[in-house]
């Protein structure tokens, strides 16, 4: 089969993380995928850098993130033409902007268009008008679409509840990582080794809190710093180690020096490829978020056996609520606080295991019977 996935940017996120796994794993199972990306420079940096990649890359210069007229239409006849250029069996967009624009191009070229959800933007805590203009588009977007797919129950229940979807297009495939990764991840001892090369300090006998996460609005790490302000006091050896970058490390960092208890407790570490190798190291790893659809980081986690303090959004509930996995309400560095603590205390010991449905082959074994139904109704009809 051939497909073509669109995506919006290639700096390395939840998304571009789900593209660049099932296109490989779709090469390998024997189907011809091309990747087309927007953003800056998407073949030389972020997660569809060639030299990491079997799959071809198409670079869409017109689509971009933030909302143009004029690049928005000149991205649609960019898709429009790509499209009718590689004839697709499929055409599988991702995120919202191309999954606006890719679907109605897609279904004007002639194809048959699948998009994925990787938490819908009207779920963010927008303005009322910012809100219902996202959910208008994903409506309106969504009569282009053959299938709508969903990486957690969570946003399929909302997307049905707002009657943003046909409940007969709508689908719920939870995401998932190669279980093979686990080969991949430092020993503690290694992995705290490394940490203290990043961080300038020695963590060998630290309780250390970890956090993987784009510093973007919707992670709420400045709320996860304000949190360890409460920590702290109660387990004076614990520290924060954050990896990743974005527009609000700048606010962190000020939080960090403007406070005697966090200062030389708190680390940035900035971007690290394939970060996740370090989880053995933490005894917790922590969540903010306000949105999530059914984040990777916490299967990276699951995977490690390293326990997790998340809030209680999106699909994040899904993944298997428990002692390993403590959930807290949003916007309360109260209760996270409480959450890491008290698992900065307990004695020591692995998380359970990762279950089976959340394997990237479940997740590609499942995307490609949806490809299957596709094609076979349309060449029925």
């Amino acid at each position: 089969m051939k497909i073509l996935m669109i995506i919006t940017e290639g700096d390395l996120g939840g998304a571009q993380r789900h593209v660049r796994d099932i296109s490989e794993e779709l090469t390998r199972r024997g189907h011809a995928v091309t990747i087309a990306v927007g953003g800056e420079q998407a073949h030389e940096h972020g997660a569809f850098a060639p030299n990491e990649m079997s799959v071809p890359i198409v670079h869409l210069r017109h689509l971009v993130r933030p909302l143009s007229f004029g690049k928005d239409v000149r991205a649609f006849f960019e898709i429009f033409r790509l499209v009718r250029h590689v004839r697709p069996d499929i055409v599988h967009c991702h995120s919202s902007k191309a999954g606006a624009i890719a679907s109605i191009a897609g279904r004007f070229a002639g194809a048959v268009v699948v998009y994925t959800a990787h938490g819908f933007v009207f779920r963010e805590e927008l303005g009322m008008f910012t809100e219902q203009f996202y959910e208008w588009s994903e409506r309106v977007a969504s009569w282009f679409r053959h299938r709508v797919i969903a990486v957690s129950q969570s946003d399929a229940d909302a997307a049905r509840s707002r009657h943003v979807v046909a409940a007969r297009k709508l689908l719920t495939i939870p995401n998932g990582i190669d279980l093979n990764l686990e080969h991949d991840l430092e020993s503690p001892e290694a992995a705290r080794h490394l940490l203290s090369a990043w961080t300038g300090e020695d963590l060998t006998h630290a309780k250390i809190a970890l956090s993987i996460a784009n510093f973007f609005v919707v992670k709420n790490v400045p709320l996860l710093v304000r949190a360890f302000e409460y920590v702290i006091p109660r387990v004076p050896e614990a520290r924060l180690v954050l990896i990743g970058d974005g527009v609000q490390r700048a606010l962190c960092e000020t939080i960090v020096a403007h406070s005697n208890t966090l200062r030389g407790k708190v680390f940035f570490v900035g971007k690290r490829p394939h970060a996740f190798r370090v989880l053995r190291a933490a005894d917790v790893m922590c969540l903010a978020s306000t949105k999530e659809g059914l984040p990777y980081v916490v299967l990276e986690a699951k995977l490690a056996r390293t326990p997790v303090v998340a809030t209680r959004v999106g699909g994040v509930p899904e993944m298997g609520e428990g002692e390993d996995l403590r959930l807290v309400v949003p916007h309360s560095a109260e209760m996270l606080s409480d959450a890491i603590v008290d698992i900065l205390r307990r004695p020591h010991r692995a998380a359970a295991p990762i279950e089976k449905v959340f394997s990237l082959s479940a997740m590609v074994d499942a995307i490609e019977g949806v490809y299957s139904q596709i094609v076979f109704e349309r060449r029925k009809n």
